[in-house]
């Protein structure tokens, strides 16, 4: 890996390792030298999610799990701020690799896992003050478990971002779409339109159903009563991201 004086990567190395990788992106990450994994709009979008999370800025100390890491743009920025992260997924061998440069350029002790989320069990992981799962729920061929399981491993907050549904009618119903998963979704080629997208309402109540004993939602979905009818209009339900923080004690 050539470097520069201050033994960062140069970014002419930089631009030429991501020519190697998968061409597509999910997360804006900065490399250095001026080098992002994916700019332009996405850096803008990215930092209003790490807003909206409401993640603490001090996680020094904290044992923290990052689920649904993906090319660690979370796990990257919860080590930053102190954290010892473990980021689990279920990469391809594509994205898998994305996520080592990623790891590797940043000199970062991330410790990552191929791990499904309905596997997540406190014998094999432990235990984390602090569990993330932004952008993964409604890809999950069973929620409520994956749930269940995030809360065996967290001992102290769990920090959901998810697709939220936002019906025309029965806005107050805990109410979830149906979503075999993605593996099955892929294979069949089916459009599953908002997946497994579910009611503010779902969110809480599952929440508590998994164990969790205090439960806030702390930002809804924007323009609800825009797509509330919209949704009236064309019989489909529309969707916006909520962020959720549940707490075990």
């Amino acid at each position: 890996m050539p470097t520069t004086n201050n033994q960062q990567p140069t970014a002419e190395w930089l631009k030429t390792e991501l020519t190697k990788l998968y061409p597509y992106w999910h997360s804006p990450i900065d490399l250095g030298q001026g080098v992002n994994t994916k700019p332009g709009r996405a850096v803008a979008r990215f930092a209003r999610r790490l807003k909206l999370l409401q993640i603490p800025q001090n996680l020094t100390g904290k044992r923290v799990l990052d689920v649904g890491t993906w090319d660690g743009f979370f796990a990257i920025e919860l080590e930053r701020r102190g954290a010892e992260v473990v980021a689990i997924d279920i990469w391809d061998d594509n994205a898998l690799k994305q996520l080592q440069f990623v790891l590797k350029v940043k000199n970062s002790r991330v410790v990552h896992k191929r791990m499904d989320v309905h596997d997540v069990n406190p014998g094999e992981l432990g235990m984390f003050d602090l569990v993330l799962c932004a952008g993964l729920l409604y890809h999950t061929r069973y929620p409520l478990l994956a749930l269940e399981q995030l809360r065996s491993v967290t001992n102290g907050q769990l920090i959901l971002e998810t697709v939220t549904m936002i019906p025309a009618f029965h806005r107050s119903s805990p109410m979830i779409m149906f979503f075999p998963g993605d593996q099955e979704s892929i294979a069949t080629k089916r459009p599953w339109g908002i997946s497994g997208a579910a009611t503010l309402p779902w969110i809480y109540e599952a929440l508590r159903s998994a164990g969790y004993a205090r439960v806030e939602h702390k930002y809804q979905p924007s323009f609800a009563l825009w797509k509330g009818l919209i949704a009236l209009l064309t019989n489909r339900p529309q969707s916006g991201r909520s962020v959720t923080h549940a707490f075990t004690r």
